[in-house]
């Protein structure tokens, strides 16, 4: 009886923690719901036409294969301080042609998930290809064409 008293609290505090009144009081790890995430679908190097510069082709496009138009594209390099801006065309693509050295790739659009790429290396007299499949946000962000109409 004594030895029953004694294990009492730490019986009842096992139990406490085995009822299904847990599941109620708090975020359960299979029900947050997973972020969504941009695809790299390729990086490749071949040889380019100009010896003095690297040249960086990038393709966007949404899980939808829809081209990715109005994209912002980001190529910034450190040392020396400089930062190279273009938009995604009709067809998801822009061209940078740049000098060699190592950049950091920032690609951003309103509804989309935002890719960075850190230390890419571009060397001189090479071009690259960067294929990427962009994720859409979620829950979606209202285009500005349909938040114009509701005015």
């Amino acid at each position: 009886m004594v030895i029953a008293m004694i294990y009492k609290p730490i019986i009842f505090f096992c139990l406490l923690l085995l009822s299904p009144a847990g599941a109620y009081c708090g975020v359960r790890p299979d029900s947050v719901p997973v972020p969504p995430q941009n695809r790299l679908l390729g990086f490749t190097e071949t040889n380019g036409d100009d010896p003095n510069k690297a040249i960086l082709n990038v393709f966007l496009h949404d899980d939808l294969d829809e081209s990715v138009l109005g994209a912002t594209v980001l190529l910034q390099r450190k040392a020396p301080s400089q930062v190279h801006g273009r938009i995604s065309q009709w067809d998801g693509r822009c061209l940078f042609k740049v000098s060699p050295g190592k950049y950091d790739l920032r690609i951003q659009l309103t509804g989309m998930v935002t890719y960075e790429q850190q230390n890419i290396e571009l060397f001189s007299g090479k071009q690259y290809q960067l294929e990427l499949e962009m994720a859409r946000m979620k829950p979606p962000v209202p285009s500005a064409k349909s938040q114009a109409g509701k005015n």
